[in-house]
């Protein structure tokens, strides 16, 4: 069972939905209906803003029904990371949009403290299996990457999707540790970084990449351009039958 996917890393415009909607509809409109799921970075319309009453929305606003019009416009689903608002909370999320409207939602579990999202945000979706087109999905980001505690209790995903805004000092960080969510889980593994500058004057460089279940690079760099990569379900499930590693994982009680 083949997934085609859009992974665009791009520069964020800083606390402005519109542009960045915006900048996502050109970009779509140059490979529609070619792609069954695009990939965004996190915080997609805002940029890592760590004053969420600037930054958040919530799940009945007009930028999110935008997006659900542009799922169906374009014949595909998006993810990516939002700053969300609700009930008086401020929410990391990732949604998962389809022309039906949100079928997904999971919140950023590892807030970074370093910044003080851990004081801004809080958590109330726990990881979970996203099921899309026949592919359980496994979303994260950006810190979670630093804990792979947060996978490895789940049922092994078919797809492990990692959004971030992770800065160019500690870039080799995000390289390393993509390959080796993708060994230890044997799991065809997406990284979707930012590029850029963004309103705290941190800089962004990208390094998306995919990783196979073997740990190998489909692609990175160069991937802002308008490629479609196709992953196949079965290659993984071929792969882990023929090292069953995960059947000697040991979960911590």
């Amino acid at each position: 069972m083949s997934l085609k996917i859009y992974i665009f890393q791009f520069d964020i415009h800083w606390l402005d939905p519109k542009k960045n909607i915006s900048l996502i509809r050109n970009k779509l409109e140059s490979i529609k209906g070619q792609a069954d799921l695009i990939v965004l970075p996190e915080m997609f319309l805002s940029g890592f803003c760590m004053e969420p009453s600037l930054s958040a929305i919530n799940e009945n606003s007009n930028e999110i029904m935008e997006m659900v019009e542009i799922s169906k416009s374009y014949s595909t689903a998006i993810i990516g990371s939002l700053a969300i608002e609700e009930d008086g909370k401020y929410y990391n999320r990732v949604l998962l949009i389809s022309e039906d409207g949100i079928i997904g939602r999971y919140d950023k579990q590892y807030l970074f403290s370093h910044s003080g999202e851990n004081k801004a945000f809080s958590s109330k979706y726990d990881a979970n299996l996203m099921e899309f087109q026949g592919w359980k999905i496994l979303p994260q980001v950006c810190y979670d990457l630093r804990f792979p505690e947060n996978v490895r209790p789940l049922p092994a995903p078919d797809l492990l999707i990692y959004m971030a805004n992770w800065p160019t000092p500690r870039i080799h960080h995000w390289d390393t540790l993509i390959k080796a969510r993708a060994i230890e889980n044997q799991c065809i593994t997406i990284g979707c970084n930012r590029i850029g500058t963004d309103g705290n004057n941190w800089e962004y460089p990208g390094h998306s990449v995919l990783v196979k279940a073997d740990g190998s690079l489909i692609e990175a760099e160069e991937i802002s351009k308008p490629n479609i990569f196709t992953i196949d379900k079965s290659e993984t499930q071929e792969y882990r039958a023929k090292f069953r590693f995960l059947e000697d994982k040991k979960l911590t009680k």
